[in-house]
This record gives structure tokens, sequence and C-alpha cells, in this order.
């Protein structure tokens, strides 16, 4: 059970140490499991050939994407994040949270176990198949994994978006969603860089800042901004709910 007053019940960055996470896919796929993809350049390689193979439905059918967000978990970046929106919250006394975007739900499976009131969304895709079936079997929490059209109408303390926006078909409207579900909003945009490109594959599409910022300021009121390495964090107070 998540208590909203009581944050931090296991303070860990991460959902569990990374061994657990690839023996928790290991499970899940059970004989199609691939232990060379654990091998980062050996992955890489292995979504080119998907990228190829899929092309616009990557993201709604990929296998391999799940060992890809796998290995994203336990990044540097994803690490600088996690600790800049736990502070965030805590500052702030936000506990709802909406993960959206969440990929196969490492993030938001860290936030609840860290005392957060955390709800998951994505596309209906493997990715969201498996953060279902990780946070019941973990947690008895599958309600809390949803499929994005579920979204738009519920309001959360927070909604955060981790280098989601480049994915979408409409930036913009993506956006406005975020703030009118949110009293704080938190988006990052990764920049467009040469070293995320392995062959035809780049999981991190290029937004240009000047436009989008901008954009979020009619919205919202910027709250604070941190830069990394890895991206442009900014946090927001939505404009759109009172």
């Amino acid at each position: 059970m998540v208590h909203r007053t009581t944050p931090h019940l296991r303070d860990s960055t991460h959902a569990y140490p990374q061994e657990t996470a690839w023996c928790r896919l290991s499970q899940y796929l059970g004989e199609d499991f691939q232990p060379r993809l654990r091998d980062f350049d050996e992955l890489r390689r292995h979504l080119d050939r998907e990228w190829g193979a899929l092309g616009p439905n990557f993201y709604t059918h990929s296998q391999g994407y799940l060992y890809d967000l796998t290995h994203f978990h336990y990044m540097e970046a994803k690490r600088t994040f996690l600790h800049s929106l736990r502070c965030f919250a805590d500052h702030h006394r936000l506990t709802t949270i909406a993960d959206v975007g969440c990929g196969i739900g490492l993030d938001a499976q860290a936030l609840l176990n860290a005392g957060y009131d955390v709800h998951a969304y994505d596309l209906d895709n493997p990715s969201l198949v498996y953060a279902r079936w990780r946070f019941d079997r973990d947690m008895g929490a599958g309600e809390r994994v949803h499929d994005l059209t579920e979204f738009p109408g519920r309001v959360y303390d927070l909604v955060y978006a981790a280098d989601v926006i480049g994915h979408s078909c409409d930036p913009s409207a993506t956006l406005i969603t975020l703030f009118q579900a949110g009293r704080y909003v938190c988006v990052t945009l990764p920049p467009h860089d040469c070293r995320h490109r392995y062959g035809p594959v780049d999981l991190h599409p290029q937004l240009d800042h000047e436009r989008v910022l901008p954009f979020m300021q009619r919205h919202g009121e910027l709250v604070r901004m941190e830069s990394t390495p890895g991206s442009t964090i900014s946090f927001w107070r939505s404009l759109s709910i009172t």
C-alpha cells in the first residue's frame, strides 16, 4: 500500500538492482530471452535490424526496446533525472504522480517503491504489457499501469514526461495535455547528439528547444530548470489548473 504522507518508504534510486531487472526480463520472456542483448553494442545492432523491419511500428511492436529501456534505467542521465524529480516533489509536497510515456515502467516502479502514489501511461505496446506484468508480480499493482488513452481527464500533483515529447506526432498537443493534467509538469528534452546514433536508429528524436520552451511558457510558469550532459530538465507550474 502506498501512503501519500510518507514518501521514501524505501529510499532507492532504482526499481531494484540491475541484475534483478535482467532476471525479471528473463522470467517474463522465458525461452525468448536473449542474454547477448545485455551487451549494449550488440543490442544497438539488434535495434538497427528491428528498426529496418518494423519502420513506423517500431515503438508499438519492438521487443528489443525492452532491453534498451532496461539499460537506460541504470544510466547516469536517468539517475540524475530521478534524483531531481524526487527533490522537487518533496520540496513542493507532491505525492500523486503520473509517468507519461513510461515505457517498461522501471522509473515509475522506483517512485512507487519510494512511497509516492504513481500511475504509469504509455501506448499499447510490448513495453507497457511488460510493465503491467512486473507491477502485478512485484507489488500486486498492475492496475496502476494504463493505456495512454486513459490519461486525459485525470489530474495529478506532478506529471512528467522523460524523453517522450520528441516521439509524439504532435508535440504541442501532447504538452497541452500534460499541463491540463498536472498541477506541476516536468519535461526532459534531450539534445540531438550524434553519439546517440547507432546505424539508422536514433531513439532520441530532435526537438528545437527554442521553439518548445517558449510554447511551454505559454501554458506554465517555469519553476526550475537544470542542464545535464544528457538532457534539459524543466519543472513548470501549470496555468491550466488552479
